[in-house]
């Protein structure tokens, strides 16, 4: 078996099947089990996981029945080559189905961030939005139901036309983007955008490719349409396309999902050399890439390291972009949008209708103001401010020894790894107990020594409470 593959089972974790099930899945989600591989022995199962061999059975056996694993008389259990994520099942378990489909990852972790955010002395560097102390003000317009429903006028099957005019000008006179009109779905945020697409190019069972860590194996969305992850290394300048071509072959990916400018968790920035050797990776596969490029409009600007082009502005034929408006806005507007080929974008439109995602006029009206409204001005100070902030996390970072911090070019996540011992999920919750919520790479995809933090929640008189708990860290760790 290879090392690291399978871990001792925690009793204290639930119930000991189904995390023997997990195991399995993981493997195969990461590629360290492909289609058609061998599974170990039961009794091998069992010696590993120190259980039982009728658990490990049971665990087995479940699989089976969803169609992940086959049995083969007399040579064992095998990952199954043309029905893994189809989840058909002869007997109807709701709660199983459910749980395994809509469960987020580490469900218990999240749940007591949660908890310990309504409480006093508590800073969240955990959370994915920005600081709403950071958002631009924006003013939103009265309308009376006479002018909403004159607006409703202007709605097609792409979205609300004054609003695609502004996001495709937007994007022209930002990205240089060219493309029309009939290039642009709008969308009810960037997540919904992938899920649109996900949904329209694979099948349950497909495999994608993503960058790991990566933020993606947080989205119940991929286990909710039965899409296999593949997590493939990062180096400096991006994904490893030695590895990704490795699991090109191996695993017959149908596409690639990437978030080249501030990688979510990383902050990691692709480079133009790695974007163009992508694309050509791509084409020479015929692999479509999903752009997922939401923080964009974050970049320090002059701190980037280059100027670099969009994916889709490489290959406008092949690549999908995904932009939004929801990093900016916070909750309150979720606005998303999708480029790609008109014929492509046609069918998109046509499936956002038939699965009732299409947006009604009023937000989208909202997010149409929002262009309006000095856009880039504002926005520009929410960048000074976020670069201020990243100023400040830096110093901290000169001034200790033991945490190393990754470049901040944009965005509003941190990325900090360290030489030492593993975070483990306990000292991670003795950490939530003092205070301090962080999020560490086993939420991601990846069991390495490196955590995310959000910047944008620190401010000076929080700074010595920070840099306490911090110390405090540092010393579990070394």
């Amino acid at each position: 078996m290879e090392k690291n593959m399978w871990k001792i089972i925690d009793k204290k974790q639930g119930s000991v099947y189904r995390q023997i099930m997990e195991q399995v899945m993981k493997n195969i989600e990461k590629g360290r089990l492909a289609p058609g591989d061998p599974l170990p022995s039961e009794r091998q199962l069992a010696k590993v996981f120190q259980t039982n061999r009728t658990t490990v059975v049971r665990a087995l056996d479940e699989l089976r029945d969803l169609g992940i694993i086959i049995s083969r008389q007399g040579s064992g259990r095998y990952v199954n080559q043309t029905q893994w994520g189809r989840f058909l099942v002869p007997r109807v378990n709701w709660r199983e189905l459910f749980s395994q489909r809509y469960e987020p990852l580490d469900d218990d972790y999240e749940k007591r961030v949660a908890k310990r955010k309504n409480q006093p002395y508590f800073l969240d560097l955990f959370s994915s939005e920005m600081s709403t102390e950071l958002l631009p003000n924006i003013l939103f317009p009265a309308y009376s139901m006479t002018e909403i429903l004159k607006e409703e006028q202007q709605m097609t099957l792409l979205g609300y036309l004054p609003l695609i005019e502004k996001i495709k000008k937007y994007l022209m006179d930002k990205f240089h983007f060219n493309f029309s009109e009939t290039e642009l779905l709008v969308t009810g945020g960037g997540q919904q955008a992938i899920f649109l697409i996900l949904q329209t190019i694979l099948s349950s069972g497909d495999a994608i490719a993503v960058e790991t860590p990566s933020f993606f194996y947080r989205l119940a969305l991929f286990r909710a349409t039965g899409i296999r992850l593949y997590g493939i290394p990062m180096d400096v300048e991006g994904i490893d396309l030695n590895k990704l071509e490795a699991s090109v072959r191996k695993n017959k990916l149908k596409a690639v999902l990437v978030n080249p400018n501030f990688q979510n968790p990383t902050g990691n920035v692709m480079s133009q050399k790695r974007r163009k050797e992508l694309v050509e990776l791509c084409r020479k596969y015929q692999l479509p890439i999903i752009e997922d490029d939401v923080f964009s409009d974050l970049s320090f600007q002059s701190f980037t390291p280059q100027k670099v082009s969009s994916l889709h502005s490489i290959d406008p034929e092949n690549v999908l972009y995904v932009g939004s408006l929801s990093r900016v806005l916070g909750k309150t507007t979720k606005i998303g949008w999708i480029v790609g080929l008109h014929s492509f974008i046609d069918q998109l439109a046509k499936a956002q209708e038939m699965m009732e995602f299409s947006m009604s006029v009023l937000p989208q009206i909202f997010a149409a103001n929002v262009f309006e409204e000095s856009y880039e001005a504002k926005i520009n100070l929410v960048r000074k401010e976020l670069f201020q902030k990243s100023v400040v996390l830096t110093n901290w970072a000169k001034e200790q020894q033991f945490f190393e911090l990754s470049p901040i070019y944009g965005g509003y996540y941190a990325w900090i790894t360290w030489k030492g011992k593993k975070l483990t999920k306990s000292i991670a919750e003795e950490l939530l107990e003092a205070g301090l919520g962080i999020a560490p790479s086993f939420l991601f995809g990846e069991e390495i020594n490196g955590f995310r933090i959000n910047f944008s929640r620190i401010n000076e008189k929080q700074l010595p409470f920070f840099k306490s708990k911090m110390a405090y860290l540092s010393e579990q760790l070394r």
